[in-house]
């Protein structure tokens, strides 16, 4: 069972304040609070060309696109 509250957002600015909401008081709860970021596909693909040594025609590759994500993990109440 997962124990921990997640909000995960695209903007590391909103994570941190929101981060810095959880932790106001200081309780043994808010201390045990986490901020960590990661990042996924968004599902766009982009071609990327690059050259071969002694090529004389660029190589093309289409690589995911990917995004990053920022997250707040907060301890739930135990009830």
């Amino acid at each position: 069972m997962n124990n921990y509250e997640v909000f995960t957002m695209t903007d590391k600015k909103k994570r941190d304040e929101l981060f810095e909401d959880f932790r106001k008081d200081g309780s043994p709860q808010e201390r045990r609070a986490v901020k960590f970021s990661s990042n996924e596909p968004t599902g766009e693909v982009r071609e990327v060309q690059y050259w071969l040594t002694g090529s004389k025609h660029p190589q093309v590759q289409l690589r995911p696109v990917y995004r990053s994500t920022w997250t707040v993990a907060y301890p739930r109440e135990i009830q």
